[in-house]
């Protein structure tokens, strides 16, 4: 959950021209969907449970349409379901920035998200931290620290820029320490709506 980290990686992705990185990309997707089936004939067709391809210590990146990077999901164990078109991930870690420069990073035992990390689901020794930016004018301090987020299982939504649970989780930011049996925490707006039985202290942000 390093900031330098996304920056080296923006940085790469930089020195690469935008046609470079649509080849790369192109040629990524032909390479996964190439990858030989374990456990049959290159030709026999998988069972509606079964993964088509598994990929290990893999790398699944999202840019924008001038190359930019958007998301970046890391993986010790990525197996791709075709039934359903989703990813099941092991030792997941996610990074993720929107074009303000708010970040989402994330990481747990395991997880599944869509080919493309839009949503991704965590399970397992749950961490994450969303670092906010409130546009001039929202009435929002820009000076609040960074949201951190613990628990068993977090939905994070990087188009929407959306943290949620349906579970037991503990929120701190700044000098707050809070836990719900569930919450949504729009990064947008710096809005924590917490649900269920809530102990411990929230400040909330200053308008």
């Amino acid at each position: 959950m390093n900031a330098r980290w996304w920056l080296v990686l923006e940085r790469a992705q930089a020195a690469l021209p935008v046609l470079g990185a649509a080849v790369l990309a192109g040629f990524t997707w032909w390479l996964v969907q190439s990858s030989p089936r374990e456990g049959g004939a290159s030709g026999a067709k998988p069972a509606a449970s079964a993964p088509d391809y598994e990929l290990h210590r893999a790398r699944i990146v999202r840019v924008d349409p001038q190359g930019r990077l958007e998301a970046v999901l890391d993986g010790d164990r990525i197996r791709h379901f075709p039934a359903t078109e989703r990813l099941l991930v092991d030792e997941l870690t996610l990074a993720a920035r929107d074009a303000k420069g708010q970040s989402l990073h994330a990481q747990a035992r395991e997880g599944e998200a869509d080919q493309r990390a839009e949503v991704v689901t965590l399970r397992g020794q749950v961490r994450a931290q969303a670092v906010s930016y409130p546009e001039p004018g929202s009435g929002l301090r820009r000076d609040v620290g960074p949201a951190n987020f613990s628990g068993e299982g977090l939905r994070i939504d990087t188009r929407a820029r959306v943290v949620s649970s349906n579970t037991a989780v503990k929120m701190e930011q700044d000098h707050s320490v809070v836990r719900a049996q569930g919450l949504r925490y729009d990064q947008n707006s710096g809005v924590a709506q917490l649900q269920g039985r809530v102990v411990g202290q929230y400040d909330a942000p200053t308008r």
